[in-house]
């Protein structure tokens, strides 16, 4: 299912394309041609950038460990370099610029563990370069054991609609590499890519409030905050059904939101879906958004006095 937008009717500003999709655990070849799909459609509908969700190839992890690593093994990235090439010879070009994908690397100074690794596909070829790609800092529990952290690594990626830093998942809940990106990076978007899931139980007996789907409460407030709070825009691909095999279910919700924390286009929590918003005006809406109130500029006058 497409659902399509247009911020405005100026088609010299960016057009992004986020796919809301479920990624299967152990099927490499069906995500395969579900990317390809997808593919086929944002290049249809001229989307200048795409973005996939974390895990977009492999699916997430899942249990025993041993069968999974022998999985996870052959989907890392280092063993699909000529499938990403011909998806670049395919599709990229002067329309369709920039590919956000996200997928494993082996990690060469500890073979036990991959790095959680997003990157860009275009006309450069150098995806794997350190300075192109984003390893993911924050892990949770269960990724611990299979992922290292990149910790103090960064990407800025430098368009001509503006310029856009990486997170990765949970790194969205930690205020200090988004600063990093915002007030020292300078940038004008935040790319996400993710596969967040609903479940999460919480109860509080005296109120008689228990809600079984906390994590999906978390998404939907954490992005329109991390836009408003930090004046960008907030692009985030998440994978959306059930995991395959462990039964969990991603939250969905993929979708853009403004520099005012305002949401312009959101994906379902159960279907997949491939967005896209049209001819953003990136740059002058943060601009905009900061003419009043610069948390930016306020925030660096505090520290001056």
């Amino acid at each position: 299912m497409l659902i399509e937008k247009f911020f405005s009717e100026n088609s010299d500003n960016i057009s992004v394309g986020i796919a809301n999709i479920n990624s299967k655990t152990g099927k490499l070849s069906e995500n395969k041609k579900k990317i390809i799909d997808a593919l086929d459609l944002f290049s249809e509908k001229k989307a200048n950038l795409v973005i996939f969700p974390e895990y977009c190839l492999s699916g997430y992890f899942w249990e025993p460990e041993k069968e999974c690593r022998v999985y996870m093994d052959k989907t890392c990235l280092d063993h699909l370099r000529n499938w990403l090439d011909r998806i670049v010879r395919s599709y990229v070009n002067e329309t369709l610029q920039y590919i956000v994908f996200n997928g494993l690397i082996k990690n060469r100074d500890d073979t036990k563990k991959f790095f959680n690794t997003s990157f860009v596909l275009d006309r450069t070829g150098n995806y794997f370069n350190k300075n192109r790609t984003y390893k993911k800092t924050f892990l949770p529990g269960f990724e611990k054991k299979y992922i290292s952290s990149g910790i103090n690594d960064t990407l800025v990626l430098k368009t001509a609609w503006g310029k856009f830093g990486f997170l990765t998942c949970y790194d969205i809940c930690f205020p200090q590499p988004v600063q990093e990106l915002v007030h020292i990076k300078k940038v004008d978007a935040l790319i996400v890519n993710s596969a967040w899931r609903k479940q999460g139980k919480r109860q509080y007996t005296g109120l008689k409030i228990k809600e079984n789907s906390y994590y999906k409460i978390q998404w939907n407030m954490i992005l329109p905050s991390l836009a408003g709070q930090n004046q960008v825009w907030v692009m985030a691909a998440n994978a959306v059904g059930q995991h395959s095999l462990e039964g969990l279910e991603y939250c969905g919700g993929s979708g853009i939101w403004a520099p005012s924390g305002i949401n312009m286009l959101k994906g379902s929590d159960t279907e997949e879906q491939l967005l896209i918003l049209h001819n953003i005006d990136i740059v002058h809406e943060v601009e905009a958004e900061r003419k009043d109130y610069c948390y930016i500029d306020d925030f660096k006058n505090l520290y001056r006095k």
